[in-house]
């Protein structure tokens, strides 16, 4: 059979990469709040919404990026020399191209990527102790999972997204919306859960034959009448610990979080036990994306860091983490130390509020004397992304054994005890101010002052005075 000949028009289309950017994401939306929110329209979002464009050399000195028009240089290539955008609108009413940068994210990556840290499953990290948590690589075949993967009937399979939706993250309209999209499946809901009996009926029919040694070859499903299973319906809706699984089961839901420890005592819908790849999951719903979210494809931590003078090292070569937020109060309530690594803003849990000795400069309190800002060596264990498609780094400040090999200290303060450099100079004169003659050039007459040199006039003095005690 020939193939369908396509237009001209058809065929341009069908071969532009411009028709290939696949559709924005929804922009990510703050959880309600009573309290007054303040953000920023140019913040960087957790996550891309849109595709990054970069084009060749050439193509970006003539401004050609392969959009309708091209861009001008003075916000592109003169900004940055590696320009990448993103699209706004590809045509406007005012017939022009919005645009803007799409460094932030494309940087983020490259930063996170020479990390070498593979993605792991989410889990707590619990730093009072110095056991870090086990990995759990998301493309593990019994964990990289959906609903439509042929490996669910294997033993130990688990799934990282259902197809029904997950209930505790829906709001009351939601929920309406779905129990009415619930309503219109009834008969064929009734039909499934008809089959179910059956086959629950069969395997215990088939269990007691083989227990009594009779022929399991001529053993025949059993039939299930209308009154059966209504009796059946009336058995599970009078009892919520077994309807709650049944529904969990035909609808494909995702478990809740915990039952609460007050309606222990109670009755209430009774959830199976979860089949989600994290256990976390359950508390913050499943993830919306793949756990990795196309980050990295490392599945492990089995990496050798070669040094080149001193061999292989048992820990990579520390990151430099910068201060966003010491510890202190925020808003009113206690909070921990934030600091950015790579870009993604890490939350400093080894920051002991009762114990402030040893901690990095800058720390507990906003120090703006600290050259470049406050900063401090850190060693990543973990990255994981959340149900929210957030990075979450977990890291250690990085020990003397993982500094020692590349000669990287903390910054320290000098204290008032400390003698500055200049101090240390071999400054045997003391600058005067008070030269009758400036325009004379006086000599040092001592011999253990060393070279005869000429003297600065009182301006000079004075600049080199300030510096002096400046340092």
């Amino acid at each position: 059979m020939a193939s369908a000949r396509l237009s001209p028009t058809a065929n341009l289309l069908r071969k532009s990469r411009l028709f290939a950017l696949p559709q924005a994401l929804q922009t990510p939306q703050d959880p309600p709040s009573s309290r007054t929110v303040k953000e920023s329209d140019t913040a960087t979002l957790p996550y891309p919404i849109r595709a990054s464009i970069v084009t060749p050399r050439k193509s970006l000195a003539r401004g050609d990026w392969g959009l309708k028009r091209p861009l001008p240089s003075k916000l592109t290539s003169e900004k940055s020399p590696r320009p990448v955008v993103r699209l706004q609108a590809l045509d406007t009413y005012e017939h022009v191209t919005d645009f803007e940068s799409a460094a932030d994210h494309t940087a983020t990556l490259e930063k996170f990527q020479e990390l070498h840290m593979p993605m792991s499953l989410p889990s707590k990290v619990n730093y009072a102790t110095s056991v870090i948590p086990r990995h759990q690589s998301p493309f593990e075949t019994h964990l990289d999972n959906t609903e439509t993967s042929r490996t669910l009937g294997e033993p130990g399979a688990k799934q990282f997204r259902h197809s029904g939706p997950w209930l505790a993250g829906q709001t009351e309209a939601e929920f309406v919306e779905y129990l009415d999209q619930v309503r219109r499946r009834k008969p064929e809901l009734l039909q499934e859960l008809r089959e179910r009996l059956v086959a629950k009926r069969f395997a215990e029919r088939r269990k007691q034959a083989q227990d009594n040694g009779e022929d399991l070859e001529n053993l025949q499903p059993p039939t299930v009448t209308d009154a059966e299973f209504q009796t059946h319906l009336k058995t599970l809706r009078a009892d919520p610990m077994a309807l709650g699984p049944a529904i969990f089961e035909l609808l494909d839901l995702s478990s809740p979080p915990a039952v609460p420890s007050e309606r222990i005592g109670r009755k209430y819908f009774q959830s199976p036990v979860t089949r989600l790849s994290a256990a976390e999951y359950a508390v913050s719903g499943p993830p919306k994306t793949h756990p990795s979210a196309g980050l990295t494809y490392t599945r492990s931590h089995a990496l050798t860091y070669n040094h080149p003078e001193h061999g292989p090292q048992a820990y990579q070569r520390p990151v430099e983490a910068r201060i966003l937020r010491p510890k202190g109060k925020f808003r009113g309530r206690s909070s921990k130390a934030i600091a950015g690594i790579g870009g993604i803003a890490v939350e400093d849990l080894n920051a002991i509020t009762f114990n402030d000795q040893g901690l990095p400069p800058g720390l507990t309190h906003f120090d703006a004397t600290i050259p470049g800002g406050a900063k401090y060596w850190a060693s990543p264990i973990r990255a994981a992304v959340d149900s929210e498609g957030r990075i979450g780094l977990s890291s250690y400040r990085a020990s003397a054994s993982a500094k020692a090999p590349y000669g990287i200290q903390d910054y320290k303060k000098p204290d008032s005890t400390s003698i500055s450099g200049a101090a240390r100079r071999d400054a045997t004169m003391m600058p005067r101010l008070d030269r009758p003659k400036l325009h004379q050039a006086r000599y040092r007459s001592s011999p253990q002052d060393g070279p005869r040199q000429p003297a600065m006039d009182t301006e000079q003095v004075a600049r080199n005075l300030m510096k002096r005690l400046s340092s």
